[in-house]
């Protein structure tokens, strides 16, 4: 597939061509009968090829196990969290170890939801994301701005700052997707436009571009989680810089496949 090309860090290089992703956070929703019924329609769509886009689907801990042994061979899972270190004795906690064992090869972290009601400071969220890569994990590392920041004009300070104090922690992003989530945005109908979603894409490659290496902003894929549905997919999709999505309630509809497919605007592109 031909590159494109783009401009980073004030120059033009080519792009190294980024697959697609696209994730379902299920959050704290469902029963077995309704893991069934989602995963018989994910099951029966048809997509683009794994060539085109990779597809994770997060349930809750307690329906992991099922999706996983339901699930179609093309899609993986991940768990919504973990621990911060080895397991023991905290209570209610699920270490990073326990997910490799039950062969769950995804995990999202720093999810703003986690931060505001449980009060996960950047620095933690650094850590979780450290100490499940060192155990083979690969992460969907979540950051984003509340709506006063964005008023305020900071958006761009509070993403750098919340990246930043992972970049401070890992030395290797092969196995990180970085998730731009306005908080603003999420599961409150309203959404970014493409516009603003690709200025804070493209500032953000630009930040690893100038403090990671060029390398890795060319390579790791930033992704639009916030109110994404089949409706405005497509427009978010064609930006440059956006590649893919982290998707809440949508994920939990039909509509998801129309959002997986939107990886096709991608490819004709590249």
């Amino acid at each position: 597939m031909a590159s494109r090309k783009f401009f980073v860090g004030g120059s033009r290089t080519r792009r190294k061509w980024r697959k697609f992703f696209v994730g379902g956070n299920w959050k704290c929703n469902g029963t077995g009968e309704d893991v069934k019924k989602i995963v018989t329609v994910l099951n029966e769509a048809e997509v683009p090829s794994e060539d085109v886009v990779e597809v994770v689907v997060s349930p809750p801990f307690v329906f992991l196990q099922q999706v996983k042994g339901l699930l179609r061979l093309d899609f993986a899972v991940a768990a919504q969290n973990c621990w911060v270190r080895k397991g023991g004795a905290f209570t209610g906690e699920i270490s990073a170890e326990m997910l490799v064992n039950l062969q769950v090869p995804w995990v999202i972290l720093g999810h703003s939801e986690r931060r505001a009601l449980l009060g996960e400071s950047s620095d933690f969220v650094a850590d979780k994301v450290a100490y499940a890569l060192t155990q083979g994990l690969k992460v969907i590392a979540c950051i984003g701005e509340t709506l006063e920041q964005r008023e305020a004009g900071t958006t761009m300070d509070v993403v750098a700052a919340q990246t930043k104090a992972i970049a401070e922690k890992i030395s290797d992003w092969t196995n990180v997707v970085l998730a731009y989530e306005p908080v603003w945005a999420i599961g409150t109908g309203k959404v970014a436009t493409p516009a603003q979603a690709q200025e804070v894409h493209d500032s953000l490659r630009k930040w690893l571009y100038s403090n990671v290496s060029p390398a890795v902003a060319e390579s790791t894929r930033i992704i639009y989680g916030g109110s994404v549905n089949g409706a405005n997919c497509k427009e978010l999709a064609a930006q440059p810089d956006v590649d893919g999505f982290l998707v809440g309630g949508a994920s939990l509809k039909p509509e998801f496949v129309d959002i997986i497919k939107s990886a096709t605007v991608k490819s004709s592109s590249a």
